[in-house]
């Protein structure tokens, strides 16, 4: 079991922004896989996810906390996510909507510090 590290040093956070950067990558290429029926987008779209979720392993091996890494990725990348969506697939985007998950990002930030 690896000693949980506190210190955040700038090649970890390379480490997470890098591994935060590649899964909003592959969920954008997500629809262009049509239902992964289109095996080139599919294939890219795997990598970009594979390698994120390495990374994230490689984050925990060095000693990363994960009870802080999960609760950041589950803030940081449904609001992206929802950014993309609206920006790059023209997806609607209500106040309601948005109100929603952000308090529930909130809340999982929260849940987190207990």
């Amino acid at each position: 079991m690896p000693v949980t590290n506190t210190t955040i040093t700038p090649t970890l956070a390379a480490t997470f922004v890098a591994l935060i950067v590649l899964q909003l990558v592959a969920l954008t290429l997500l629809p262009r896989t049509q239902g992964f029926t289109n095996p080139g987008i599919t294939a890219v779209m795997l990598t970009f996810l594979g390698v994120s979720y390495w990374l994230l392993a490689r984050m925990i091996r060095s000693g990363a906390n994960l009870g802080i890494l999960i609760p950041l990725m589950s803030t940081i990348i449904p609001l992206a996510t929802i950014a993309i969506g609206v920006l790059r697939y023209g997806e609607s985007a209500s106040g309601i909507r948005i109100g929603l998950l952000v308090c529930a990002c909130v809340l999982v930030g929260i849940a987190s510090r207990f």
